[in-house]
């Protein structure tokens, strides 16, 4: 029985003194055989072949699908049985994918349910297998280093927009997907912040009218003062909104407006939209937030800027209703409406597509299983492509009627093939999430996990 909110992989998971080590990688790349040379010098198995990531708290942990516990693979000879090992926590993933060249590597990461873990490659030398025992066995201390060229170039992002308009929400989804983040920093303070040669990750600068020192013209030419700078990949962020829509979040929270504390928001914000024209001018990157849920700017922000951190392609899977209209953002569109409407069953009509018996009901009509193979077929036929092009997210949408049975059944089953073929997947469910009836979106292939 795999855990709610937990991921399952095709990899091997070994540990030594309770750290664990994610071995990725294509059939037939030495998975097992990896494992094993590892076992030889003292490592324990955790799980061949299956791998579950479930979150706990703050860490991710790995352990073994019931059926495969205790066995490895050992070609030439079969199944072997071995002491099976206990869940634990992870604390690097490797990817035999990928052949590390350099001798003195640089450091990398990886976004696993919303956790940044260390990411390894595959050396391929003789003395490999040990040099990853010793490396679970000192934990952090062999950390890799940066090299020269991390050193050379820092990755800042100035994030700025009118008030309401949610620089909050994107500072924090930066900081979740591996940036430093720094919100309402003073102008005079950034240049400093930078002084002292790269930091080990990208940066993110919340800036806004706040600040006793913020001035659009300060702000222009700082931005453009990084530009010269060859030290520095900078992009200015803005974040705007209608002023219709701004009044109405200011009217919900009934906050003060900065520019105007002793009249009404109304007239703050314009003045703040006048303000902020010029830097509106300049952007690099523009996100209207007017109709962007905060779940919805998460997933921009992941689209635009996670890549920065070192993550593989990230697929999003959404289901929606059509009576509001599809979701922003969206790639590929699939309409689940032809498939049989657990809606008019009365035992089911109050249920989604993440309970059982709704998934068995529309998993029974003929046409659900032809869709879907098809649908994951050009999905494993688009990803490799879009990620040799270099594209950091690929959305898809599945709709149906209400959002409640079809589409979220499918987009669970689309989201768990792709998990299970190594795709770091999310999957979110917009209208349960805005009727409550799920808390918190599934992450199956995050590559799984569950995220607010």
């Amino acid at each position: 029985m795999i855990p709610p909110g937990a991921s399952v992989h095709h990899a091997t998971a070994v540990a030594v003194d309770g750290r664990g080590l994610m071995i990725r990688g294509a059939s037939g790349r030495g998975k097992s055989g990896l494992a094993l040379e590892m076992m030889a010098r003292g490592a324990v198995l955790v799980a061949d072949d299956r791998v579950i990531v479930e979150r706990r708290g703050a860490h991710l942990w790995l352990s073994c699908p019931a059926p495969l516990r205790g066995m490895i693979e050992a070609r030439g000879i079969g199944l072997l049985r071995t002491t099976p090992g206990h869940p634990v926590r992870l604390c690097a993933v490797l990817d035999l994918d990928n052949v590390e060249t350099a001798r003195m590597p640089q450091r990398r990461e990886i976004v696993l349910h919303g956790q940044r873990i260390p990411l390894l490659h595959h050396a391929g030398t003789p003395t490999f297998p040990a040099a990853l025992v010793q490396y679970l066995r000192s934990g952090r201390r062999n950390a890799p280093l940066i090299t020269d060229q991390q050193a050379r170039t820092q990755r800042v992002v100035l994030v700025t927009g009118p008030s309401g308009a949610g620089r909050s929400t994107a500072i924090n989804a930066l900081e979740d997907f591996g940036y430093e983040a720094i919100d309402n920093i003073p102008l005079r303070l950034i240049p400093r912040l930078l002084e002292g040669g790269a930091l080990a990750r990208p940066v993110a600068l919340g800036v806004d009218i706040r600040n006793r020192d913020f001035s659009v013209q300060r702000l222009i030419d700082l931005y453009r003062d990084f530009g010269q700078d060859p030290r520095l990949d900078a992009q200015l962020l803005y974040l705007d909104c209608t002023p219709e829509v701004l009044a109405r979040r200011y009217s919900e929270t009934r906050r003060r407006h900065p520019l105007a504390p002793d009249e009404s928001y109304t007239s703050g914000i314009a003045r703040e939209i006048a303000l902020l024209e010029v830097a509106r001018g300049v952007a690099d990157i523009l996100v209207d937030t007017s109709e962007l849920s905060p779940h919805d700017l998460r997933t921009r922000m992941e689209n635009l800027f996670a890549d920065a951190t070192g993550q593989q392609l990230a697929v999003s899977v959404q289901s929606f209703s059509y009576k509001r209209g599809l979701p922003q953002g969206l790639d590929w569109v699939f309409d689940c409406r032809f498939l049989d409407n657990p809606h008019w069953d009365p035992d089911l009509r109050g249920l989604t597509g993440l309970d059982a018996a709704v998934q068995a009901h529309v998993r029974r009509d003929a046409r659900f299983a032809p869709f879907v193979d098809q649908l994951c077929a050009l999905a494993l036929f688009v990803l490799p492509a879009c990620k040799e092009e270099g594209k950091a997210h690929l959305a898809f949408g599945l709709g149906c009627t209400g959002g409640q049975h079809r589409s979220v059944t499918v987009a669970e089953t689309l989201a768990r093939s792709l998990a299970e073929q190594d795709w770091q997947v999310s999957c979110r469910h917009r209208e349960l999430e805005r009727r409550g009836l799920a808390a918190v979106a599934s992450q199956p292939g995050d590559v799984g996990g569950r995220q607010g």
